[in-house]
């Protein structure tokens, strides 16, 4: 075994536009997984919005107008409805796990078709050891900020575009 102390490079790129872009492409492949999961963020977002609604008819129709009949019926609805949105809920975290493993297997797959291009004194020098943790971390963090980044990013604008303050407005700034 060598005594020799392995120093690793500092990287001193910046993250900008292009590698972002580079980043988002990994989730080109897998398209339709991705638009799932944003459809179920959507349709829970909608229920979201929706339940403020409910409750307010519970309110005004039910309890202040005395009507049980129209509380019955309102409750009934806001039950199923968070039955929906319960699967909705599954089916996004589910889609966003599933995704993120296949974005992990391309990605070390491509790892490893430039590894296997590499040449021997590449791997003479650097140890292995290092290569393999890299290589785990990294498709680790990237697969990470594309699923959960964009799940988180379409999770933090649905106050501001859904009707959480009783108007349906959109209030991105």
């Amino acid at each position: 075994m060598s005594a020799e102390f392995f120093e690793e490079e500092e990287f001193q790129t910046k993250f900008n536009g292009k590698t972002f872009r580079r980043i988002l492409s990994l989730a080109k492949p897998h398209w339709k997984m991705v638009a799932g999961f944003l459809g179920t963020i959507l349709i829970v977002s909608g229920l979201d919005s929706f339940f403020t609604y409910l409750g307010k008819q519970i309110i005004d129709e039910g309890i202040i107008a005395r009507n049980p009949d129209a509380l019955i019926r309102i409750l009934a609805l806001y039950g199923g409805l968070i039955v929906i949105q319960a699967i909705g809920v599954f089916g996004f975290i589910y889609m966003v796990g599933i995704l993120g493993e296949r974005i992990r297997y391309d990605l070390r797959q491509n790892m490893f078709n430039h590894l296997q291009k590499l040449s021997l004194a590449y791997f003479s020098k650097t140890p292995v050891g290092w290569i393999m943790a890299r290589v785990t971390s990294d498709t680790e963090r990237v697969s990470e900020l594309i699923t959960w980044g964009i799940l988180d990013s379409a999770l933090e604008t649905r106050p501001h575009c859904s009707g959480h303050s009783s108007n349906p407005v959109c209030y991105c700034h």
